[in-house]
């Protein structure tokens, strides 16, 4: 039977580590760096899984997303693996994608050397093509319009990061994991329309002091 990352982990590096601070996992807009970006119905947007070891070294990882639909749907998951030095891609076996549930699961690549320096580091991207997006109910403070979908990085079900010469968490003292999540809707916002209105009106109104201050 195949241990997962941290029960390997635990058997490979026996020994406690020196306290760690808190590493981030996330997802960003790939080309873009954003967290909250604009998608349309039935359009697919690529997003970088990014590791923050926060100076500690990078033996590996197995991780998961969290997809909250809020009632929408999303189809045609690609986790594309990105090259990195000294780690093996799908050392555990492959991502597990449950569209019904929402979920990545068992993401992983990982090596028990003395791991890569320490740094930010792109770990896949991850392609998903946002079908539906549900509305909220009329009279929901948050209404009208439709509600945004929600992918958050974690750490799920024993899944841990290889940090530091030992797990995380686990091994490495006081090590924890922060998260950030990106998040899509179909059309920009009404506050964004506004402003974008407003930037017009006032454009529009400069044009017309200049012509009016030309001579006939």
């Amino acid at each position: 039977m195949v241990l997962g990352l941290a029960g390997l982990l635990s058997l490979v590096l026996t020994s406690v580590v020196p306290t760690a601070g808190a590493a981030i996992i996330g997802l960003r807009e790939l080309g873009t760096g954003l967290n909250d970006i604009i998608v349309p119905w039935g359009q697919s947007a690529s997003f970088e899984l990014y590791l923050d070891t926060e100076g500690e070294t990078f033996q590996g990882y197995n991780v998961g997303v969290d997809i909250d639909t809020q009632g929408g749907s999303v189809s045609s998951i690609i986790i594309t693996h990105q090259p990195l030095t000294g780690l093996f891609p799908d050392l555990f076996g492959v991502p597990v994608i449950d569209y019904g549930a929402g979920t990545i699961r068992n993401d992983n690549q990982a090596n028990f050397s003395a791991g890569i320096a320490p740094g930010v580091y792109v770990l896949d991207i991850i392609t998903v093509v946002f079908d539906t997006y549900a509305y909220y109910a009329e009279g929901d403070p948050e209404g009208p319009g439709e509600k945004p979908i929600i992918l958050t990085p974690g750490l799920y079900g024993g899944d841990v990061l290889g940090l530091g010469g030992g797990s995380c968490p686990g091994t490495v003292v006081g090590c924890t994991v922060t998260s950030v999540s990106a998040s899509t809707v179909p059309e920009p916002s009404t506050a964004l329309l506004l402003g974008i209105g407003l930037v017009g009106l006032g454009a529009s109104g400069r044009t017309r002091a200049f012509k009016l201050r030309v001579p006939s």
